[in-house]
């Protein structure tokens, strides 16, 4: 089973006149190691809110196709329910960070999973 896969993934912003994403395609084995590069607006960051349920639980629009993350269909699921299976790191340091220390900003994805502080610190 793949750790990701997208089957024809299409997402079209509400009020955009075309797809910021269409057709999509492409499978990722667990283990694998894959880099998602492009220029400015070619559909990175879209996909990335497929990924974590951003889209379409936050930003609105027509999403068709599938896409799967450890063989939960995405769809349907809430960005609560994929925060266990997917992270999302952004580009600018600046905008991820906003803690005093890395052990604080490490530690707190875990404790927003209701990892007790104990076992937090230990992984």
């Amino acid at each position: 089973m793949p750790a990701i896969e997208a089957r024809n993934l299409s997402f079209t912003y509400a009020g955009a006149d075309k797809p910021s994403m269409e057709n999509i395609n492409f499978s990722i084995e667990k283990g694998e190691f894959v880099i998602l590069t492009g220029p400015s607006g070619c559909g990175k960051t879209t996909l990335c809110r497929c990924l974590n349920g951003l889209i379409p639980n936050f930003y609105s629009g027509e999403l068709k196709g599938e896409l799967s993350v450890d063989g939960v269909n995405v769809n349907g699921q809430t960005t609560a329910e994929l925060a266990s299976h997917v992270g999302f790191v952004f580009q600018n340091p600046e905008n991820q960070l906003f803690s005093l220390s890395v052990e604080r900003d490490v530690a707190f994805g875990l404790e927003n999973l209701s990892v007790p502080m104990e076992e937090a610190m230990k992984r």
